[in-house]
């Protein structure tokens, strides 16, 4: 029996998927481990193993693709702990990193702090060098100030570093040029080229993603290596593919040069769950949603095609690669309980986590949670959940609940559990209006497809709030990005800018197509590193004007 293998490192939960050639599926769930989440990865295999009564090695012999999403490198990006970063870029523009578009998020907040920035200002060093609009050398580099800039960076300890000129993506031998030498000073420093991450127009944009490149490139790159050596200690001889966030796939040495696309790729597995699903029952026009331990995401899907953007922001920063349009918001089973300082009640976005979790779990939770409501109220069943593995304690989240939201607010233990159910439940329909209604598309119309560990139980209150009239529940829901992920395809995104004024004769139909050439001759070369065969091979042509 031959076996592929579905994974999602989740806040939580990390969700297996296993699927045998007869198209038979078990699920698995183990808790993630935040500090190294290969250590669930491979406790999930292991106990696949046990259940089959075999070793780990001999389970391994018979699967053949294990497709794996991960949350690292957003967790990094969201909590700091990514690699510390400097900057290259062209003399006499220094601070676009930190005026992005001179916005702010809340523009009538004139206390705002604006955002920290990946790299400080003394980590953004200057190059004497510049190419016009036209791809022309006005200013030869000069190689001196990037060997200046190489000793800093040795010197303050950086582990990685973005390169980015003005106009490189019309012309990069500057940035190539800048690559050697940086590669010959700095061997053991991760390096990122905008001409090579996102060559396309737009400083600040094409800039910001190759800063989040490079800054979450050593943390994936380490991670992807840990989970190759563990899974190699185990002879495994399959395909590893890991998930982007334009809702395609890639080879773990493809995401370790452009870790930026993993960056908000956990969800973008669920979208593509939901069109298989909704192919079975007739249905293009969708909206999935996902409530996991965490998050909560909503995406819209309209004949069978889920929204790509470059307009993704992350910790304020533009993450300008191609992203699936997913909404997320923290409302999850973990997502805590609170009184704010003026007497409101509150639910999320903090989580309790998958260490200590809700106060139910007996792990030292000493918050009400989402998933404590849940048990007060009877949706849950405390003998059954995590399918039969994991026994809830309800005499703990009544506690908690009375403790600290029943008796402050002047409620029974019920009314306070009730409480938090309806409100998050709120706060998700208004997180589902985002991927819909605030883009003027009526929900009515969709067919609402409910996923994650707790989607299904709060799932009516939400079609309820939208006035939506269908509701799907697959059978593998509880991992459904999982699901996912067995199901979708490999694929990249490539860019080109061409300018020219869009008049018949002014329009140069040769240069338009060479850079398609160019593309797809980019495309097949990374097909062939991934082992596709040409037959195997698809090409899609796009225009954004």
């Amino acid at each position: 029996m031959k076996y592929k293998i579905g994974v999602d490192v989740g806040g939580t939960f990390t969700d297996f998927l296993l699927v045998d050639n007869q198209g038979r599926a078990k699920i698995y769930k183990t808790p993630s481990t935040p500090a190294d989440p290969s250590i669930g990865f491979m406790a999930g295999i292991e106990e696949m193993a046990k259940d089959h009564g075999v070793s780990v090695k001999d389970f391994l012999a018979n699967v053949t693709a294990i497709v794996h999403g991960t949350t690292i490198t957003t967790n990094a990006v969201l909590t700091g702990k990514y690699a510390k970063t400097g900057l290259l870029t062209t003399k006499g523009h220094r601070d676009w990193l930190q005026t992005r578009r001179g916005l702010k998020p809340s523009c009538y907040n004139s206390k705002e702090d604006p955002p920290e920035p990946i790299v400080p200002r003394r980590l953004r060093r200057v190059v004497e060098e510049r190419i016009d609009c036209e791809g022309k050398v006005l200013v030869p580099l000069n190689e001196e100030d990037v060997r200046t800039a190489a000793k800093i960076f040795k010197k303050e300890g950086v582990e990685a570093v973005a390169v980015c000129f003005l106009f490189s993506f019309l012309n990069s031998a500057h940035e190539d040029r800048a690559y050697e030498i940086l590669s010959q000073e700095l061997p053991q420093v991760y390096v990122s080229l905008s001409s090579k991450v996102l060559p396309q127009i737009r400083v600040y944009e094409r800039g910001s993603t190759t800063v989040f490149n490079a800054a979450v490139g050593p943390v994936l790159r380490n991670y992807t290596r840990n989970l190759v050596d563990r899974l190699s200690q185990q002879e495994f001889k399959g395909v590893l593919l890991i998930m982007q966030s334009n809702g395609g796939m890639m080879s773990p040495q493809v995401a370790m040069d452009f870790a930026v696309n993993t960056l908000m790729s956990g969800p973008a597995a669920g979208p593509m769950a939901g069109i298989f699903y909704g192919d079975i029952h007739g249905c293009k026009d969708l909206i999935t949603i996902d409530m996991g331990g965490t998050s909560f995401d909503s995406c819209l899907v309209r004949n069978r095609q889920p929204e790509i953007t470059t307009e993704l922001e992350v910790a304020h920063f533009k993450m300008a690669a191609p992203s699936i349009a997913i909404e997320t918001m923290g409302a999850g089973g973990g997502s805590i309980a609170w009184i704010d300082a003026g007497g409101i009640f509150r639910v999320g976005p903090q989580s309790a986590g998958a260490d200590p979790g809700p106060a139910c779990y007996n792990m030292g939770g000493a918050e009400p949670t989402v998933t404590d409501g849940d048990l007060v109220c009877g949706y849950l069943n405390p003998e059954y959940f995590l399918g039969g593995k994991k026994r809830l304690y309800p005499e703990l989240s009544r506690k908690v609940i009375k403790e600290k939201l029943a008796d402050k607010l002047g409620l029974t233990i019920e009314e306070a559990a009730y409480g938090i159910y309806r409100i998050v439940n709120s706060n998700m329909a208004q997180g589902t209006r985002l991927s819909s209604v605030n883009k003027g598309y009526d929900p009515r119309l969709c067919l609402l497809i409910t996923a994650g560990g707790a989607g299904p139980v709060h799932a009516c209150d939400i079609a309820k709030e939208l006035e939506m009239a269908l509701i799907l529940i697959p059978k593998t829901s509880s991992v459904f990005c999982a699901s996912g992920m067995l199901i979708s395809d490999l694929r990249h995104d490539f860019v080109r800018v061409v300018h020219m004024v869009l008049l018949p004769e002014y329009v140069d139909v040769e240069l338009i197509n060479n850079r398609f050439q160019e593309m797809r001759e980019e495309a097949n070369r990374v097909l062939e590193r991934e082992g596709i065969p040409p037959e195997a091979r698809k090409f899609t042509y796009s225009a954004d004007i």
